[in-house]
């Protein structure tokens, strides 16, 4: 790791990541906002969320019955590039994503299992998402 990226950041970069889903399968849309960025983009169902308010106002719209569960595995952090002049410290989070939900209504059914990368930045809030991806890796697309 950098000397300027130690364990406290790996862990809060890896807390940050969980602590997202974590939000989002238990309907706490606010703090899944709360973790973006002030800037920060959610590629989301092939659609770009900028910025906390997008976020918001997309997850606020589900429907009220619908339930998730995302199980993170594999999970690495990587410090990002020492930045010069004072900009901000960033890192990216990579990890297996196994998705569940319930939208036929006949319970939880695995609806793919992606690999992920999340991008963050350091910011005086703490460890924010300024990118987050994703692509299916299981069934392949």
């Amino acid at each position: 790791m950098s000397p300027s990226f130690d364990d406290a950041d790996y862990h809060a970069c890896a807390r940050a990541t969980l602590s997202f889903f974590h939000a989002l399968d238990t309907r706490r849309y606010e703090d899944v906002a709360a973790l973006m960025a002030r800037d920060g983009v959610w590629l989301r169902q092939g659609v770009e969320l900028a910025g906390p308010a997008a976020v918001l106002a997309t997850l606020r719209a589900r429907p009220a019955a619908r339930a998730t569960c995302h199980v993170v595995t594999n999970l690495r952090v990587e410090p990002g590039e020492a930045q010069a002049g004072g900009e901000p410290l960033r890192a990216q989070v990579y990890f297996y994503l196994s998705a569940y939900d319930n939208g036929d209504e006949q319970g939880m059914r695995l609806v793919a299992i992606r690999d992920c990368c999340d991008e963050l930045v350091k910011t005086p809030q703490g460890w924010r998402i300024s990118r987050k991806s994703s692509r299916k890796h299981l069934p392949a697309e």
